[in-house]
């Protein structure tokens, strides 16, 4: 019979759900969602990714929630409750994909720290040659380590104080500072001369483009890579839910927000490219890292104010970053209070393997990218592996019992969309494999060393099956240790 101990738990709604959108807003939401839009056709890219909302995020996430508030354990031994015992392995498989994307998403946080501390020291400023200050930092060997290490110190002091004194306190400052933020930067930006274009670029649809496939892949990669549907994170927040807590309006709630903040953020991205860029396609086509440190960083040198508004998008960027990654190092976490461990021994143990497991990452840009590519693209299996387990289980079953008695939201409709995943996970991830094999005809199925094949086809199956085959392995013995189940309040 698994144990069952009374722990800390969310004091109020709202700090579940922002501390819900602060898991969902990340990086992503300001540096990709924005490139992407505007290089997918602005208006038909947005209404695509509206759609996909409903297709994929929001019955993900209605998933990982019953997950969550119906175990009360961590993604491993959810899993064990929800779908049986010999499918341990699926949990394990979800939890090694997320915490693989938290080894390095600390460094990238780390990096908008120390592009703060360059917007308010003076090195950001008018002459800055900003492909040469991005080139020294992430080339130089051990330049990120520091950051690294100061990100996950940060996020280990916050875990270690608990749900309602540690992630509720510091998500109700981070979300809503992050939203105005972003609302003071999208105002700035729609007041420089020739934004204009780049709002018409942004929103005005272009009808022939919902007839190109590949607006709908990169509109449903990123609601994947955005929402963190299928991430297993939402299940981990809403093992602290009281007993009566409503999943179909949280979940919805959630994908709403994280997508108000991809726009914000457009706003103020895609005007200041407009106005300012000499070939604001060029910025759109720099890739995320690229957009962010460079082109973004360059345009800051010559706007009025400028020194003031790169102070706000990289603290933007920081609060987005960490309060994602808050919830990544709280999986991590959890998984060991399931074992037994007491909430400060699993915050350390949590804190200090991501933080060892991250200097890789942290030391070498190409071993990150790998990692990002590997994992990232692994999101996709994640989401298939809750479908299946959702099928398995009954999806009417799943919202006739856990989803529609404590609901305002009388929608089934919306979490049966779920059978649909398994055709969306076989197309994109067929056009993620086919796009990777064009970039190595010859050499795809290779994968070391990961400096020379760091986007293959081969890097991506061999890191997962090694996943998988450690997963079953270890099933039974990891359905043994996960024994402590949270004992929610009314």
């Amino acid at each position: 019979m698994a144990e069952i101990k009374k722990a800390d738990q969310w004091s109020t709604r709202w700090g579940l759900i922002l501390s819900c959108i602060g898991m969902a807003v990340g990086t992503g939401n300001i540096w990709r969602f924005p490139r992407v839009a505007a290089s997918q056709g602005g208006g038909a890219f947005v209404i695509a990714l509206l759609i996909g909302l409903f297709l994929w995020a929001i019955p993900l996430l209605m998933a990982e929630a019953v997950w969550g508030k119906v175990s009360r354990m961590g993604v491993i031994g959810s899993f064990k409750e929800m779908a049986g015992r010999k499918w341990t392995w699926m949990g394990t498989t979800v939890a090694v994909i997320s915490l693989g994307i938290a080894f390095y998403y600390s460094v990238v946080v780390g990096w908008c720290i120390r592009y703060f501390l360059y917007a308010i020291t003076g090195v950001i400023k008018p002459g800055l040659d900003t492909e040469a200050l991005w080139a020294a930092f992430s080339g130089t060997p051990g330049a990120m380590v520091p950051w690294h290490i100061l990100t996950m110190v940060a996020a280990t002091v916050i875990l270690f104080k608990g749900i309602s004194q540690g992630l509720e306190k510091i998500n109700k400052v981070l979300i809503p500072t992050l939203f105005v933020m972003l609302v003071v930067l999208a105002i700035r930006a729609n007041m420089l001369p020739g934004s204009t274009e780049g709002l018409r670029y942004f929103f005005e649809p272009k009808w022939a483009d919902l007839l190109k496939g590949r607006v709908w892949l990169e509109a449903f990669t990123q609601v994947a890579w955005s929402t963190g549907a299928g991430w297993g994170l939402m299940l981990t927040y809403f093992v602290y839910t009281k007993k009566r807590e409503d999943i179909a309006l949280n979940a919805t709630t959630v994908c709403f927000a994280d997508t108000m903040a991809g726009f914000l953020a457009g706003l103020a991205i895609i005007p200041t490219i407009f106005a300012l860029s000499p070939d604001p396609m060029a910025a759109v086509a720099s890739g995320n890292t690229g957009l962010a440190f460079i082109h973004l960083t360059s345009l800051f040198t010559v706007m009025p104010g400028g020194v003031i508004f790169a102070s706000i998008f990289f603290l933007a960027l920081i609060f987005a970053g960490f309060s994602s990654l808050l919830s990544m190092v709280e999986l991590g976490l959890r998984l060991l209070m399931d074992a037994g461990w007491t909430r400060n021994k699993a915050a350390i143990a949590a804190g200090i393997g991501i933080l060892v497991l991250g200097l890789p990452s942290a030391w070498s840009i190409s071993f990150l990218d790998n990692q990002d590519w590997v994992w990232g693209v692994g999101l996709l299996l994640s989401g298939l592996i809750f479908s299946i387990a959702a099928m398995k289980i009954g999806v009417n079953k799943i919202w006739d019992q856990y989803i529609a008695p404590d609901s305002d939201l009388n929608a089934p409709w919306m979490f049966k969309l779920i059978y649909l995943f398994p055709v969306w996970f076989v197309i994109i991830f067929w056009w993620w494999i086919a796009q990777a094999a064009s970039w190595y005809p010859d050499t795809y199925m290779k994968w070391l060393p990961i400096s020379e094949y760091t986007f293959t086809v081969g890097t991506m199956v061999y890191q997962w099956a090694i996943v998988v085959v450690l997963a079953l392995v270890t099933n039974n013995w990891l359905a043994d240790k996960s024994t402590v189940k949270f004992e929610a309040t009314e």
